[in-house]
């Protein structure tokens, strides 16, 4: 009996390669289909096994998906996001673990 297999997920260093190819882009043109594919990969290299993709990395991606979904819900034209943006983007213990950028610079 054969039972299905799990879907494959692409390679992760294809994944982080295309993340930083992105936030370049988006850094230059600013577009909200950028931000939203962005996200997409971030929430994809969550759902990679431990072994395939480390614990602290997938939980970075956690916390820049969320960094990201603000950010394209800001530059985007739907009033009714910023009320999402509240109810999902509640900081947790685990996720201040990793600072944002902006904070760890300073």
């Amino acid at each position: 009996m054969d039972t299905p297999a799990r879907q494959a997920l692409p390679d992760p260093v294809a994944i982080i390669a295309a993340l930083m190819s992105m936030m370049t882009r988006f850094s230059c043109l600013g577009c909200p289909r950028i931000a939203a594919r962005i996200r997409r990969n971030l929430t994809l290299l969550q759902h990679y096994a431990d072994d395939e993709m480390p614990p602290p990395l997938k939980l970075a991606a956690r916390r820049l998906e969320r960094e990201w979904m603000e950010l394209q819900l800001a530059i985007s034209d739907i009033p009714e996001a910023s009320k999402a943006i509240k109810a999902t983007s509640e900081p947790t213990a685990e996720s201040t673990l990793v600072y944002p950028a902006s904070q760890s610079l300073h």
